[in-house]
């Protein structure tokens, strides 16, 4: 056995470590306290051993990016969207007389800019999750960018859908966007997902709260 502060070798059964001295199995040293007249509470007030920090032997640079800037960046470009969305701030002056003329496409873009606000606040949540390195963490960031990216395909397939109401020409007009949106996603999710999966599996043992 080694001790989980030092790494120093431990004799087989020792309580202490013999290179940092602390105590290894607080367990049984709570036990011997009680059962040495220090009382049952004032046992269970003394303090356990203080658990070791595994992040330090990983590399975790990329880990820091996601959780000091991407979910946070990620969250502010959510509520851009959302207002964009909602108050139609992506036609400027026009978005009245489009709405006027495709009102299907006014309830599209409220709707996926409510779903944004939505994300905003997911991201934010997921990010406090990652950095207490709570358990199933990394499996909610890759759900949430799997969702975030299908949502995005989803609103633009709806919204091209609702103008296709219109004429047929505008959808067709849409559909080269459509197409480098579509492979855009792909691409991004077969490189994106495999190699984050991998990444977080590598360091599971970091998410155990």
């Amino acid at each position: 056995m080694f001790c989980r502060f030092c790494g120093k070798e431990i004799p087989e059964g020792g309580r202490f470590c013999p290179g940092c001295g602390k105590v290894v199995d607080t367990a049984a040293f709570r036990a011997d306290a009680a059962a040495e007249g220090f009382g049952e509470r004032t046992a269970e007030r003394m303090p356990a051993a203080v658990p070791l920090e595994p992040a330090k032997n990983y590399r975790m640079a990329w880990f820091k990016f996601i959780i000091y800037f991407q979910l946070f960046a990620n969250a502010v470009v959510m509520v851009l969207n959302a207002a964009s969305g909602i108050f139609g701030l992506a036609y400027g002056d026009s978005a009245g007389i489009i709405y006027a003329v495709c009102p299907m496409l006014k309830a599209v873009d409220v709707t996926y800019g409510i779903l944004c606000l939505a994300f905003a606040v997911t991201a934010v949540l997921i990010r406090q999750r990652l950095a207490h390195y709570r358990k199933n963490a990394p499996v909610l960031y890759l759900s949430f960018v799997g969702v975030v990216m299908a949502s995005g395909l989803i609103y633009t397939f709806a919204a091209l859908a609702a103008l296709g109401t219109i004429s047929a020409s505008v959808m067709e007009t849409g559909a080269a966007g459509i197409a480098a949106n579509v492979l855009g996603a792909v691409v991004g999710a077969a490189v994106f997902f495999p190699l984050n999966y991998v990444y977080f599996n590598k360091r599971k043992e970091l998410f155990i709260n």
